[in-house]
């Protein structure tokens, strides 16, 4: 059994949210110019999958999605805080999102981190536990 493409589920989902917002988002390996406004970034943290029955059938994939509101420095922090609200409204605890041949759902209360100071920005970690299982 490989795993199922639960990043691309979970990309798919912020994607379409990002682009009604009008917010380019960076995704992991793909090319991407930051713009001087508000962007976010997206990364996935994948746990080792698991079995729960005898039979080694039934297997738990499960991780941490990761997404990153990013502003401009010395902005505030109230822009992007909303989008935060945001985006932990989207992966409300108990989402489910319908892949091929399996259900993704968020499996906890997304959480915001305090935000990540540099020269240039200000960024805004929100991370969502996700579980799949599959049986095959």
């Amino acid at each position: 059994m490989s795993r199922p493409d639960i990043i691309g589920l979970l990309e798919a989902r912020l994607g379409e949210w990002a682009d009604a917002q009008g917010l380019p988002v960076a995704y992991d390996n793909i090319a991407f110019d930051p713009p001087r406004g508000i962007y976010l970034t997206s990364h996935d943290m994948p746990a080792s999958p698991y079995a729960i029955d005898l039979s080694q059938r039934c297997k738990v994939f499960m991780g941490v999605y990761q997404i990153n509101v990013v502003i401009p420095a010395a902005q505030g922090r109230a822009e992007g805080r909303a989008i935060a609200a945001q985006i932990e409204a989207l992966f409300a605890n108990g989402t489910e999102v319908q892949g091929e041949g399996f259900i993704c759902y968020v499996s906890g209360e997304p959480a915001q981190y305090a935000g990540i100071s540099t020269d240039n920005a200000w960024t805004i970690p929100v991370s969502i536990n996700y579980r799949a299982d599959i049986s095959a």
